[in-house]
């Protein structure tokens, strides 16, 4: 039995929970899986749980974040008793924190994942808490090679570090639910969060500008958080609410009914690592490659490695490129459609959930060796 600790997992969205999810449901055809998650809104949280098969168990911990990373310890050592278990996967070093030390004195292997911003700190203090944890896990999978140097900046050298690129979900065979009122021409799309980072707020500011070539043009955002009300502000004072479409959390239904109205994905995430906040990598990309939707990404973190730079999208370097970046390529329409083609056929070829399950697996059975 594989047990994973986390405590970002659905029916929270987010891209960790997305890749925790998918990885759970890709082990469970070869191990059975009991994932220790945080239990965030019971009515949600059953219905979620109740759909899985018999081969993956949820249990959800719940209380304060003290007690809660308390009581999965006090779960884990029940489940290691039964000797049954043969790996503990980790979402990152936080849930190590409390229980490396109980698996290494029983000898099992575990593999910490990394995804970038929860290894990024100023404080001297806790640099030392993610080293000391670090150091201690069996293996390190990072989401790209770019977080793979991050491990390195803060002195982890010495031990087992596998790249294994997030796999992104293709929800291309799904119904397709309609929403009303996307009704523009030609369409962008933001999918994320709304937080500072994730460049909505320049991109208000081109598609203010864009209306001088595209009269109709329409950005859809969706996602919620914290620069919500802060970017319906910038909307109104750029005076193009008719050109932009706030859609807050979507569900995968949704997602496909958007995708197939949408022209060009566009996230021109920004470096805010000095306020230990960057881009990882960038599951969205992928998800819109499936429809043939290229990108249009900063060259910031690991999203270089998602989107690549004139074949599957276009990486720009500064924010003053952004406005002639969606400009010509919304002009150019053979161009915009070749990016795309070669997006789709990467993200089917590398970045199906089978394909990179199968990663897993194989690192899972070699651990030992």
């Amino acid at each position: 039995m594989i047990i994973i600790l986390t405590q970002c997992f659905p029916p929270t969205i987010g891209g960790i929970e997305n890749l925790l999810e998918n990885l759970s449901i890709e082990l469970s055809k070869t191990y059975k899986v009991l994932v220790l998650a945080d239990d965030h809104d019971k009515k949600n949280d059953n219905y979620y749980d109740s759909k899985h098969d018999t081969n993956l168990v949820i249990k959800r911990i719940s209380g304060v974040k003290f007690f809660r990373k308390r009581k999965k310890l006090t779960e884990l050592k029940k489940l290691l008793s039964s000797n049954k278990v043969s790996h503990v996967i980790g979402d990152s070093w936080k849930s190590f924190e409390l229980t490396i030390d109980t698996l290494n004195s029983q000898s099992i292997p575990s593999i910490c994942l990394a995804h970038g911003n929860e290894l990024i700190t100023n404080k001297p203090s806790k640099k030392i808490r993610v080293v000391s944890i670090l150091d201690k896990v069996k293996h390190i999978v990072t989401n790209s090679n770019f977080t793979v140097s991050l491990i390195k900046d803060i002195g982890i050298t010495n031990k087992n570090v596998t790249s294994i690129y997030p796999g992104a979900k293709n929800t291309s065979h799904l119904n397709q639910e309609i929403i009303q009122g996307i009704d523009g021409q030609p369409v962008i799309t933001t999918l994320a969060r709304l937080e500072k980072r994730k460049g909505h707020a320049h991109i208000l500011s081109v598609v203010a500008k864009l209306r001088n070539e595209f009269p109709n043009i329409l950005y859809i955002i969706a996602g919620s958080g914290v620069e919500f009300e802060n970017l319906k502000k910038i909307t109104l004072e750029l005076d193009i609410v008719k050109n932009v479409f706030f859609l807050g959390d979507i569900n995968e239904n949704q997602k496909k009914y958007i995708f197939k109205n949408t022209n060009l994905m566009v996230m021109p995430t920004l470096d805010e690592s000095k306020k230990n906040s960057i881009e990882g990598f960038g599951i969205a990309y992928l998800e819109a490659a499936y429809y043939g939707i290229p990108s249009i990404a900063s060259k910031v973190g690991g999203t270089p490695e998602a989107v690549i730079h004139n074949e599957t999208g276009i990486i720009i370097s500064d924010m003053s490129e952004l406005y002639r970046s969606i400009k010509d390529l919304l002009a150019n329409r053979l161009k915009l459609n070749e990016l795309g083609k070669k997006a789709k056929l990467r993200a089917e070829n590398h970045f199906t959930w089978e394909t990179v399950g199968n990663k897993y697996l194989h690192l899972i059975q070699n651990l030992d060796n």
